[in-house]
């Protein structure tokens, strides 16, 4: 893993900046069902690499990543045609009952540290729109990836630049409250309500009952 991290870092600064942060996020979600620790290089960068701006640095890496991304979509898209008959039609069938819940399931993958490639690929074989697959991912991408570059670069502020084990240690503790939180959210429910309602009924659910029985179902 050490080396893995190592050649990323390298591959950023062959490119330079923020263009090998680009790089090394379109190549962290290239390879489908290989994770790479792309987000590592971000949170490193954006915390020591003097005058680095975590939203700039996040921006570029989840576009970066939508693309690769995007790659995934097509080459599952491409062995749709592999499949005839009643599976294709199963395929057509699961497409329209998706509708928008499609881009919201890929939106919530990309925004967390979860296995993605199995949503996307599932899109790609139905023929999913492009264009609401890309914005979707793209957006979940940034989120994910702003939040890994701002918490490198409050943590490292705060500890000192010269406390790296520290800081990885509470950014551990942070990720491991996130993740926990993340598990407890009913997105079942919420995905419902947004793909019936939109965002606007979602936010008519969380003043009427509340954001903890909206969010945790409690």
């Amino acid at each position: 893993m050490e080396e893995l991290i190592s050649l990323l870092l390298n591959i950023a600064q062959l490119f330079g900046g923020y263009v090998g942060i680009f790089v090394i996020s379109i190549i962290g979600n290239l390879i489908p069902f290989m994770p790479i620790p792309y987000l590592v290089a971000v949170y490193l960068y954006s915390a020591y690499i003097p005058g680095s701006n975590p939203l700039t640095v996040g921006v570029v890496s989840g576009v970066g990543g939508g693309l690769g991304k995007l790659f995934v979509y097509y080459m599952s898209r491409g062995a749709s045609r592999l499949i005839r008959g009643e599976r294709k039609a199963r395929l057509d069938r699961l497409r329209q009952i998706i509708g928008n819940y499609g881009a919201i399931a890929v939106f919530i993958f990309a925004a967390t540290p979860s296995p993605d490639d199995v949503v996307i690929a599932l899109l790609g074989l139905m023929k999913y729109s492009v264009t609401k697959f890309f914005i979707a991912v793209t957006a979940g991408k940034i989120l994910i990836s702003v939040l890994t570059a701002y918490t490198g670069k409050i943590v490292v502020e705060t500890l000192g630049y010269q406390r790296f084990l520290e800081s990885i240690v509470v950014s551990v503790i942070i990720f491991v409250v996130a993740m926990l939180v993340i598990t407890l959210i009913d997105w079942d429910h919420i995905i419902e309500v947004v793909g019936t309602r939109g965002i606007d009924g979602l936010l008519e659910e969380i003043k009427e009952r509340g954001v903890r029985r909206t969010l945790f179902g409690k």
